[in-house]
């Protein structure tokens, strides 16, 4: 009969605690508390919300970018029924927000993508529904700084990529959605091949030259687009509709999805052929703003009408796990 030594090459570890860091696979025996443990592979699927630190001001409609230790959310709305935006930034440092200085232009519903100190805000609202922005600012961890327009200026859009590759889609415009799609090349604007379906309060994940649109009105919310850098094509639909929902993602192929209108607390991920339910947002919330460039680490920030509250969403890379005759 084979033994853990015969397949592994050496014996059992006898600790008197857990190790501090492990690799998956790894097993020891615990001999303080007499179990067999060992290092298996955690991941998205059993990643919980937490409560972050809250907004200096309560805001919804934002654009976002960066990660959960180092994020940055700007634009917004004023919820007084008046549809004023705001030009409002603010920086997270994983535990709390400073506000820092204020975009050029207010506007709400901008795309943003990028990282804390080198992010793009594009388009957005720049007053009372449907006055559109085609402005652009560019963001240096200090200051906004205007920079190239795009060709549609729109509001709800999605965004993905960063200061020097971005990839901008659907969104509004004069109240009307729209199927443009453009790419930043870190000089210009340029139009790509449009969506097969326009969207506004649309968004998703993934980099410039392979990306997904998700959600949105008008429709059902839950339409999904692949972009592969010349096309997009329709693929599985979302569990959840929700049109300005939060999203995350490392790549085309590993999306988080949260929140959004019809007001949701569902949480859902895509591994590059279907979506998966995980565990749901503490509140509900639209017209929220997603942050992270990750499954397994994001924020969820502000959102309803005007709240502050943020989350952060934690998946282990790695659990340890008690070994038992069952």
């Amino acid at each position: 009969m084979a033994t853990y030594k015969n397949i592994k090459g050496f014996g059992i570890q006898y600790l008197d605690s857990d190790p501090a860091t492990s690799n998956v696979g790894q097993v020891w025996f615990n001999s303080t508390s007499k179990t067999l443990k060992g290092t298996t592979a955690g991941g998205a699927s059993i990643g919980t919300w937490a409560s972050g630190g809250a907004l200096n001001q309560g805001n919804n409609s934002q654009g976002g970018a960066g990660t959960q230790t180092a994020g940055l959310v700007f634009g917004g709305v004023v919820s007084d029924g008046t549809g004023t935006a705001r030009a409002l930034s603010e920086s997270y440092n994983g535990t709390s927000w400073s506000e820092g200085n204020d975009l050029n232009t207010a506007r709400s519903n901008p795309a943003g993508f990028g990282t804390q100190t080198a992010a793009f805000a594009v388009d957005g609202s720049a007053g009372p529904p449907n006055q559109y922005s085609v402005f652009v600012e560019s963001y240096n961890g200090t200051s906004w700084s205007e920079t190239t327009e795009n060709a549609t200026g729109r509001y709800g859009s999605g965004g993905v990529g960063t200061t020097t590759a971005g990839l901008i889609w659907g969104g509004a415009v004069s109240g009307s959605s729209t199927v443009n799609a453009e790419q930043w090349n870190g000089s210009a604007w340029s139009e790509k091949n449009n969506l097969n379906t326009g969207r506004n309060g649309i968004g998703g994940g993934g980099v410039s030259t392979l990306a997904l649109a998700c959600g949105g009105q008008p429709g059902p919310g839950l339409l999904v687009e692949a972009f592969d850098g010349t096309s997009w094509s329709e693929t599985t639909e979302m569990n959840t509709a929700r049109i300005a929902g939060g999203y995350s993602s490392t790549a085309q192929s590993n999306v988080l999805a949260f929140g959004g209108e019809p007001t949701t607390a569902n949480t859902e991920i895509w591994n590059g052929s279907s979506w998966t339910e995980l565990n749901n947002l503490a509140t509900g919330r639209s017209a929220l703003t997603g942050v992270g460039n990750s499954t397994t680490l994001a924020l969820a920030v502000g959102g309803g009408s005007n709240t502050n509250p943020t989350e952060e969403w934690t998946a282990p890379e790695f659990v340890t796990k008690t070994f038992t005759v069952s």
